[in-house]
């Protein structure tokens, strides 16, 4: 790990390893194998995801702090940051409320930034499905659209 903080692991999945399912963890988990699933933290306690350059992770993700160094594809939810590092590449939906990424690396997808949100309401949205979140917010933004005499195509800001 370059640039990373370094952290105590509480779990490992290690290179060449293979995971199908949801994994559920407390604290922080190292990735450097394969994951298609879930990796999920909706404990209050701080948590922290590092996908290693190694790692091939086909799945969604729900930490405070996700660090990405290897290719993600899902949805992430990192409710305080989410750091993405060359050689990385990460595809998918994103909440977080801090968002940093290297030269090098690639994103696809789409961000919500969540830094308005207090705490209570960064431990609910944990708890949260994605798609449900995302789709009853541009419901509520498309009914403020009509309501307001807008065009068809609300202009959105997150």
């Amino acid at each position: 790990m370059r640039k990373e903080k370094q952290h105590e692991i509480s779990g490992l999945l290690g290179v060449g390893s293979h995971f199908e399912g949801e994994i559920r963890f407390d604290g922080t988990l190292r990735i450097d194998g394969d994951v298609l699933g879930q990796i999920i933290c909706k404990s209050s306690k701080p948590s922290t995801v590092i996908i290693t350059e190694l790692a091939s992770v086909e799945a969604d993700i729900v930490a405070d702090n996700v660090i990405i160094s290897g290719t993600v594809l899902g949805n992430v939810k990192a409710t305080e940051k989410l750091e993405l590092y060359a050689p990385g590449r990460l595809e998918g939906l994103v909440y977080t409320s801090d968002f940093s990424i290297e030269d090098g690396a690639l994103f696809q997808g789409e961000c919500i930034m969540i830094r308005h949100l207090s705490f209570e309401e960064k431990n609910a949205l944990k708890m949260e499905g994605f798609y449900t979140v995302h789709h009853q917010r541009q419901l509520d933004q498309n009914r403020q659209s009509i309501g307001h005499g807008q065009s068809d195509v609300p202009l959105v800001e997150y």
